[in-house]
């Protein structure tokens, strides 16, 4: 029980709009709890809007390709120019572009949220990505791109590093804005972080502080009661 009123006292002495506090914390936490809803939702859109693109473009240069090879021009192209990263292109998206653009988008997607985790980690992406202009934005797009290509998660496609980034191209430049805005939202930056161990102190010694301040209040209260009398 002294226990309970000692930690009450605390509350009321070092914070006496606790109540307050905890209702704009509450609010807080729900407006936050509402925005990543949202923007788990609006990422949602995103990778099936990257998936249309991704088919749409690849759709279309598929069907130039296929009519400009049976051109006269396009017959000596191939017999002159054996290209091996175009031929792996237009073979991959010419037999199965459905499966493949769900797939790439999806390693694409996965490969931004570890990124943006990381950059948001290292406040990387407050500094170098928030409130910048197009030409950093695109920047951003092509090393998404350029990181998804590298196949760190082992995904197993059997494309040269080339195809694999031309194949990522489209879906990083759909997906990156969106995944790094999306892991600001879930992590602090690792300063604050590294902060906590300041809070857990300035703890300890309000703590020690209103135990003195009880104790001292307990002894003057007892000093100053009148001595009983027979």
């Amino acid at each position: 029980m002294n226990q309970h009123k000692t930690i009450q006292g605390w509350i009321k002495y070092y914070m006496p709009d606790w109540r307050q506090r905890c209702c704009a914390l509450q609010s807080a936490c729900k407006r936050r709890l509402r925005t990543i809803k949202f923007h788990i939702v609006k990422l949602l859109v995103q990778y099936l809007a990257a998936v249309l693109c991704f088919m749409l473009v690849f759709g279309m240069v598929n069907y130039f390709w296929f009519t400009y090879r049976h051109t006269p021009v396009g017959g000596m192209f191939l017999s002159s120019n054996q290209s091996e990263a175009i031929l792996a292109i237009f073979t991959a998206t010419n037999s199965n572009l459905v499966p493949l653009a769900f797939r790439l988008t999806l390693d694409t997607a996965a490969t931004c949220l570890l990124l943006g985790l990381v950059c948001q980690l290292l406040a990387v992406t407050r500094y170098f990505y928030e409130g910048r202009g197009l030409v950093n934005r695109l920047f951003w797009y092509v090393f998404c791109a350029a990181i998804t290509s590298l196949d760190l998660l082992q995904t197993g496609h059997q494309f040269d590093l080339t195809t694999r980034f031309v194949l990522y191209l489209i879906p990083a430049s759909c997906l990156a804005g969106e995944c790094l805005k999306f892991t600001s939202l879930l992590l602090p930056e690792i300063w604050i972080v590294l902060r906590v161990g300041e809070v857990r102190q300035f703890i300890k010694i309000a703590r020690i502080r209103n135990y003195q301040s009880v104790r001292d209040h307990g002894s003057r209260t007892v000093r100053g009661r009148p001595k009983a009398t027979d």
